[in-house]
Parts: C-alpha cells; sequence; structure tokens
C-alpha cells in the first residue's frame, strides 16, 4: 500500500508541478525563435487564409460568427468556409443568405460528424493557411493577423490561439494553466493540442482524418510527424462561453476521441523519433487523463496505512477537507452558484469525465459525431 500510495502521488505531482519544471529546462537551451513582425518587416507577405467552420444546428450564433469574420483585420486574403454537417436547423439558410465572394458554405445534407466536415472544408479551401474555429467562438479584430503572423516563419506548420472564458470558472482556471503549459511546450516547437476554437495549419500538411479523430487533437502531431514545429500564440485568443451543464459528457466524447489518437498515433511517433512529441502528449495528455484513477488509488492507501503512520492521518485529514469542499461546491452549483465556490466540484467533475474518456476509449465506444455546447 506504501509503494502504490507513493507512485500515484508521484505520478500526479510530476503531471501538475514537474513537468512545467521539465518544460522549463529544456526550453533554456533552444535558441531564441525569430520575431515574426522581423520576417513583416523584410516583406514577407501574409499568407491567404481559408477560415473552416464545421457547425451542426448553429442557427443561434452562425451569422454572428460570419459577421465576426468579416469584421477581422487582416493584412492577406482570407475566406470562410461553412460546413453545415446536417443541420436539423437554419445553420444552412443562414449562411448561405450571408454567402459571398468571402463566404461560402458547403451543406451535407446527411450527419456525418465533425472530422468528415472538416475534411470536406478543407478540400475546398483555397488558402494557403487553414484556420480552423468554433461557430460559438468570437474573435477580436486582429485575431486572424495574430494567429497567421507565426507563419511567416517557413518551420513552423501549426499555430494555435487560446480561448479566453468569461467569470471565475473551472474552465477559465484551467484555460489559463493549459496556456502556461502551452507557451512552455511552444518553445520546444510541439503543442499537446491545438485549441479547436482558433488555430491555424498549413494547407500542404493537412491530410483527411478519420471521422473518430478530433481535429485539434490530431494536427499537432501531423505536423510532428511531417517535420514541422508547432508554436502558441498567446496573444491571438478567441472568446467563448463556458457552460457547465454538458461538460461533463464534452469531456468524455473529447477524451475518448484524444485517447484514440494517441495510442493509434503513438508508434508512429515512436518510429520516426518525435521524442518530444512523445514526452509532451504523454505528461500534458495522458497521465492527467489518469487523475481520477491515481486519487482513488491515494485515497485507498490512504485509508489503509492511516492507523500506522501519522504522516498519512494528516494526508487523510487533507483530503477528508477536499471531499467536503467539493461536495459544498457541488451543492452550490446545483442551486445555480459558479465562481471559486464551485471550482474544487469541477475539478472533480472534470477529472472523472476524462476518466470515462479514457476508459470508453479502451472498450472501443468512440463517437464520431458531436454536439454543440449551446445545446
Amino acid at each position: 500500500m506504501t509503494s502504490l500510495f507513493y507512485i500515484s502521488a508521484f505520478i500526479l505531482l510530476y503531471a501538475y508541478v514537474l513537468y512545467p519544471v521539465v518544460l522549463i529546462a529544456l526550453s533554456a537551451s533552444q535558441p531564441r525563435r525569430a520575431d515574426a513582425d522581423d520576417d513583416c518587416a523584410g516583406g514577407t507577405a501574409a499568407p491567404s487564409l481559408s477560415v473552416i467552420v464545421a457547425a451542426y444546428n448553429e442557427e443561434r450564433c452562425i451569422a454572428p460568427k460570419i459577421e465576426n469574420f468579416l469584421s477581422c483585420q487582416y493584412s492577406g486574403a482570407a475566406e470562410m468556409i461553412v460546413v453545415s454537417d446536417g443541420s436539423s436547423d437554419r445553420t444552412a439558410e443562414i449562411a448561405e443568405s450571408m454567402a459571398g465572394e468571402r463566404v461560402r458554405v458547403i451543406r451535407q445534407r446527411e450527419r456525418r460528424g465533425k472530422g468528415v466536415a472538416v475534411n470536406a472544408g478543407a478540400e475546398a479551401a483555397r488558402g494557403e493557411v487553414l484556420v480552423f474555429t468554433d461557430a460559438n467562438a468570437m474573435f477580436p479584430a486582429d485575431a486572424l493577423e495574430k494567429v497567421a503572423r507565426p507563419m511567416r516563419d517557413k518551420s513552423i506548420g501549426l499555430v494555435t490561439g487560446v480561448s479566453r472564458y468569461p467569470g471565475e470558472t473551472i474552465g477559465s482556471t484551467y484555460q489559463r494553466y493549459e496556456q502556461m503549459l502551452k507557451g512552455l511546450e511552444s518553445r520546444l516547437g510541439v503543442v499537446a493540442g491545438a485549441d479547436g476554437a482558433l488555430y491555424a495549419m498549413r494547407r500542404d500538411l493537412f491530410k483527411p482524418l478519420d471521422p473518430a479523430l478530433i481535429n485539434d487533437f490530431v494536427h499537432p502531431i501531423v505536423a510532428s510527424l511531417a517535420g514541422a514545429q508547432s508554436v502558441m500564440a498567446g496573444d491571438a485568443f478567441a472568446l467563448e462561453e463556458f457552460s457547465e451543464a454538458g461538460e461533463f459528457a464534452r469531456q468524455v466524447r473529447m477524451v475518448s476521441q484524444a485517447a484514440l489518437v494517441y495510442f493509434r498515433l503513438l508508434p508512429e511517433l515512436i518510429k520516426k523519433r518525435r521524442w518530444r512529441s512523445i514526452l509532451v502528449l504523454t505528461s500534458h495528455k495522458m497521465l492527467r487523463w489518469l487523475t481520477a484513477p491515481l486519487l482513488g488509488i491515494g485515497i485507498i492507501a490512504t485509508v489503509a496505512l492511516a492507523g500506522r503512520r501519522g504522516i498519512f492521518r494528516v494526508v487523510l485529514g487533507m483530503e477528508i477537507l477536499f471531499a467536503l469542499v467539493a461536495a459544498i461546491g457541488m451543492v452550490a452549483s446545483r442551486r445555480g452558484a459558479e465562481g471559486k465556490a464551485t471550482i474544487a466540484y469541477q475539478f472533480v467533475a472534470l477529472n472523472c469525465a476524462q476518466a470515462v474518456g479514457l476508459w470508453r476509449c479502451f472498450s472501443g465506444e468512440v463517437p464520431v459525431v458531436w454536439k454543440p455546447r449551446n445545446l
């Protein structure tokens, strides 16, 4: 039991605390990447963009999304391709009413999943760079300029922006932590995953997706396998609403799909000796998907050992205190409260969802279609 406790505790400590330290140590020896503004000064042209939106039943936000794109400032050519994935509402009709020189619409009569919709959008794209985004993610006016700017460095194949959520929720807290990690990973030219709300990828790196694979997780791996770097543009952000309702199911779906990508492409990463990608994916994603099982092992070991040594009684007391705080947060959340009072509960729920997603990957229950947050 003692060994189980220390092994689970070390893995959790590594995943959440020591891994950032490892990234800092590794990145300290990396040469400074040239600022893309230097390329601008040298006359490098802005690449043409194709912004791809895979939409299912997004009639509430598809018009604002298109208007938001048209209002963005970009120094090169940019188009938007909206792919309606068998929407049963007015998503396609609204998008088609706004179609024009810069906005095109592809209507898929049957719902076939986001991967198929992304493939259709990429096939129709004219731009040198594909920009992937969600229908409910809104951009500041300079977001496209900022996410495309690093692409003027030809060694960079993918650039991820970041999401911002309003309020003090687990979503906003989690995104700040994710942004910190991705910033450190970016110095190594590798990121564990792109932000589905806003990221850019060179069109010549794009390969048609298996519908079961989640695009914002597989694309950085594709870039790495091709020998290209993936980086984060921390000043390129998209604004999204965070809703706790449906977040559990969303995390289950995302992790089941991401885990499938991890296990399917890990042998190829090993074959091509992409050790940095393996380190980042395993440390940032795989080990953190195991948080709930590791916490469970630690709690069981602590209960068994509490009668033997005083240190374990202290740890057990801390575990009980955290469980009480999470329980209070659960009650507060069900009564409509948000913010810091519910973060402990949301942390537990998030990690339980990730554990369920990992289990579904192992059991072969990986979904192909998706449900938007607003439904």
